[in-house]
């Protein structure tokens, strides 16, 4: 169950990754849209400016008003031009950014429904463990109630002084507990079950399995 929290936490890092990549590529499809259509006001500016002059074409009173005229014709079709290459190449940005903004929304939903289904999938595994464990701990309880109190105690304070583990097994003459060599005079006590009987190393209590 320790291990559930640090999973969740890498989850969550992967899906606020997606997300963020995401917000990204939708950030770069509106900057292009915007784009775009400021392009389209300075073409529909141009035409304008350009139906303007013509208009003045038909007023000038000397030839270098007509020329100069036509020359600022010409430039504001050339920028007319550009314009509409830049809205041209920005309409493809636009369709490309789409795209991408249309992929990283399907990652970002796969990213979110595995980090859903994984945080469903261990809640429950959570609930089941503490359920199971709220049973131990109700059989321990039960079954310490018949234990002698001095013993109990012993086996509390040696449970706690060595990391949950206050029981252990003797196999072949070695503790399993520290791993140390049990003597044989402590051997035979331990195999008598008539006393309680430590460890002379790590003090934990030692059993012989599959003894009553």
């Amino acid at each position: 169950m320790e291990s559930i929290p640090i999973e969740r936490e890498k989850r969550q890092a992967e899906v606020d990754r997606a997300r963020a990549a995401h917000e990204a590529r939708v950030a770069v499809q509106r900057a292009a849209e915007v784009a775009q259509r400021e392009t389209e006001v300075a073409i529909k500016q141009a035409d304008a400016d350009l139906q303007k002059l013509e208009g003045r074409l038909n007023t000038v009173k000397n030839n270098a008003e007509y020329q100069a005229t036509l020359l600022q014709m010409e430039s504001l079709r050339r920028e007319r031009g550009s314009y509409e290459e830049r809205g041209l190449e920005l309409l493809d940005d636009i369709e490309t950014a789409k795209t991408v903004a249309v992929e990283s929304a399907a990652l970002l939903e796969e990213k979110e429904q595995e980090f859903r289904e994984f945080c469903a999938e261990g809640e429950a595994f959570v609930a089941e463990k503490r359920g199971e464990l709220d049973a131990l701990t109700e059989q321990l309880r039960a079954a310490m109630a018949d234990v002698d109190v001095n013993v109990r105690e012993l086996y509390e304070r040696i449970f706690e002084a060595r990391g949950g583990m206050g029981v252990v097994a003797v196999e072949g003459n070695t503790c399993t507990g520290c791993y140390t060599s049990v003597p044989p005079n402590l051997l035979v006590k331990v195999q008598a079950g008539s006393a309680v009987i430590q460890c002379d190393a790590c003090q934990r209590i030692l059993y012989l399995p599959g003894s009553d």
